[in-house]
Parts: C-alpha cells; sequence; structure tokens
C-alpha cells in the first residue's frame, strides 16, 4: 500500500469512528488490529507513545484491553484514555525511540519497536506569496522508503485550511502549489509540518496493524501576502 494511501486511510478512520468501544476479551485475540505511534511535539516539547487496538482493521471498533491484557512503551504501562479510547503515556523532551509490548489475554505478546526523524523548517520562513507556488526546502535527511511529510497551511478565515503532502523516496522539500495558495486568507497565518515514518509492523496478528514515528517542529507563522 502506498503511503499516501496510508495517510488517507488514516484521516478516514479519524472521522468515522466514535466513542463506541468493546472489550478485548469479546474479540479473537488473532483479529485485533493494533495501532501504535510514537509522536513528539516541539511545540509542547513534549513525546507522546501512543496505543489504539481496534478489531479487525483500521475502521473497525475501538478495543479497551481485557485483563490480564496489556500494553507498555519502554516497559511503562500506558494508561487508558477513555474519551478517545486510546493508550498513551506523555514524556517531556524529544524521545527519539523505544518499544511498544502488547500481550494479549491469551499471553501472545507482541513487540514493535520505532524512530522518529527530524525534521525543521527553513530559517528564513517570514511571507509567502500566494500568486505563486511556494517551495520549502526542509532541513533534515530526504525522505526514505515508507516516509511521509506534510505541511497544513491556515490562514485568517474560517474554513481555508489547505493540507500539502511529499512522499516520494529522496525528496528534500515540499511545493506548496498556487492553487491551493490562492484559498489560503491575505493576512497572518500558520503552518504546522510532520514528517512521518510508517514501517511495516515488526509483530502483529493476523489483523496487522501499523507502527508510526511522527515528528513536529514548532510552527510557523508566516504572512500570506
Amino acid at each position: 500500500m502506498k503511503l499516501s494511501q496510508i495517510l488517507s486511510l488514516l484521516v478516514v478512520a479519524v472521522l468515522l469512528s466514535s466513542c463506541e468501544r468493546e472489550p478485548s476479551a469479546s474479540v479473537d485475540q488473532d483479529k485485533i488490529f493494533t495501532d501504535y505511534e510514537l509522536f513528539y511535539n516541539a511545540n509542547l516539547d513534549k513525546t507522546y507513545a501512543r496505543a489504539t487496538f481496534r478489531f479487525s482493521n483500521l475502521l473497525g471498533t475501538q478495543l479497551e484491553l481485557s485483563d490480564p491484557s496489556e500494553v507498555t512503551f519502554n516497559g511503562d504501562v500506558l494508561t487508558f484514555r477513555s474519551a478517545l479510547a486510546y493508550y498513551e503515556k506523555e514524556m517531556a523532551g524529544f524521545v527519539e525511540s523505544g518499544t511498544f509490548r502488547w500481550s494479549d489475554i491469551d499471553g501472545l505478546v507482541f513487540t514493535n519497536a520505532i524512530q522518529i526523524n527530524t525534521i525543521a523548517y527553513p530559517s528564513m520562513l517570514d511571507t509567502i506569496q500566494r500568486n505563486a507556488s511556494y517551495e520549502i526546502i526542509w532541513e533534515g535527511a530526504e525522505l526514505v522508503p515508507k516516509e511521509i511529510v506534510t505541511v497544513t497551511v491556515n490562514g485568517e478565515n474560517e474554513g481555508d485550511a489547505q493540507i500539502f503532502l511529499a512522499a516520494d523516496i529522496g525528496m528534500e522539500g515540499i511545493i506548496l502549489s498556487k492553487s491551493k495558495l490562492e484559498k489560503v486568507g491575505q493576512g497572518p497565518g500558520t503552518i504546522w509540518m510532520d514528517r512521518s515514518y510508517i514501517p511495516d509492523l515488526q509483530e502483529a496478528t493476523s489483523a496487522g496493524g501499523r507502527r508510526i514515528g511522527r515528528y513536529r517542529p514548532v510552527n510557523k507563522n508566516p504572512y500570506f501576502k
């Protein structure tokens, strides 16, 4: 599956998922889809280790683990966040890598390591012309297999946010197309950028799953002219 397709599925999952959940003991353990994410947000200087469990696939019913099943990150048990039905641990600062370990109710253990690849904005990003394409050459390594960079631009007008995607191996920058920039309102705005590394799981049930290492540098606030 292409990374762009994976990203699209992620968006659909967020839009379609609800607060409904079931205990993991109510389903076949081999049909549990596991979703792991290690996310660093430089705006808060926090790293989040998150694990979500669903029945069958990415769009399946969310599950709350039944005793004695548990999920850990680097040996620490993750806390269940009831409102969003996922497991999480917050950590101060940048945690570059780590290992998730999930044990199901049958005692089977699945171990998956993940790393975060960094990215930064160019030093000068103060003004962006809306009547022409604009290229951001990021600071950081070029894209490797299983990586994507997304840039979200949000202007002053309601509903004018635009999303841009780079997913080709070897890319070192991303082009903000004129056709989308023209839709952004004139004036001060915000840009946030995410670099996501999405390799295949190392250990999984037959339902499969994902692991994501994501890095978000401090947001930029250019003027859209």
